[in-house]
């Protein structure tokens, strides 16, 4: 098993669980972020799973905005949707309002999608220590 396979078989899992994400687990990520892998080897068999909430990892900080979604223009007027005006940070309208509306949910996505891209050393990381844990252990 090298650091290669493991890393291209994390950033799939990572893929996977952003397409896959309920609107209240993208809300989670981006309040307090919580993402975590398990890498199970069964021979040449590799599988990586994506879980919300699990101990903390290197992995815990991805996605995490505070609950501030950036507005860019993309989101604006695509099919004419709008952002709308969205209610003040830290209250339980902006949840309600982010978990009613799909246009917030599809840039929190495009967010996480980003940060996947953006973190290729912190994934190559968590690849490296998984290899120097398994190898101790």
């Amino acid at each position: 098993m090298n650091k290669e396979i493991i890393l291209k078989a994390l950033k799939a899992a990572l893929q996977n669980w952003i397409r896959s994400a309920s609107p209240a687990q993208l809300w989670r990520v981006h309040q307090v972020g919580g993402l975590g892998a398990v890498i199970e080897v069964d021979g040449d068999d590799l599988r990586v799973r994506i879980e919300l909430d699990g101990p903390r990892s290197m992995l815990s900080e991805i996605g995490m905005t505070g609950g501030r979604l950036p507005i860019t223009e993309a989101f604006r007027g695509e099919d004419g949707a709008t952002w709308g005006t969205p209610p003040p940070l830290g209250s339980g309208e902006r949840e309600r309002w982010f978990l009613a509306s799909e246009v917030a949910q599809a840039h929190a996505r495009q967010y996480l999608e980003a940060e996947v891209v953006d973190r290729q050393g912190l994934l190559a990381a968590y690849a490296s220590d998984w290899l120097a844990r398994r190898s101790a252990g």
